[in-house]
């Protein structure tokens, strides 16, 4: 199966602590969400991710497959 990036949307803006969970993924704040995004190589780990978030009971605004050649934005904008 190929490399998919998908970019999971949710409520508000994440702790530090909430943000360790999501290491090696990409993390924008953007206006009222945050966006977490990284790509995905098998279906587990998109499973495992939605798990993290739901674990740390966060809400979820939307879920979406977005395109590999994806560029994040950066870094300043995520801070």
């Amino acid at each position: 199966m190929p490399d998919r990036r998908y970019e999971v949307r949710v409520e508000g803006r994440l702790s530090e602590r909430a943000r360790d969970a999501f290491a090696g993924l990409d993390i924008t704040e953007v206006t009222t969400e945050t966006v977490i995004a990284g790509l995905v190589h098998h279906d587990e780990q998109l499973h495992e991710l939605l798990a993290v978030v739901q674990g740390l009971g966060l809400h979820v605004v939307s879920v979406q497959q977005v395109s590999t050649t994806a560029v994040p934005p950066p870094r300043e904008a995520q801070e």
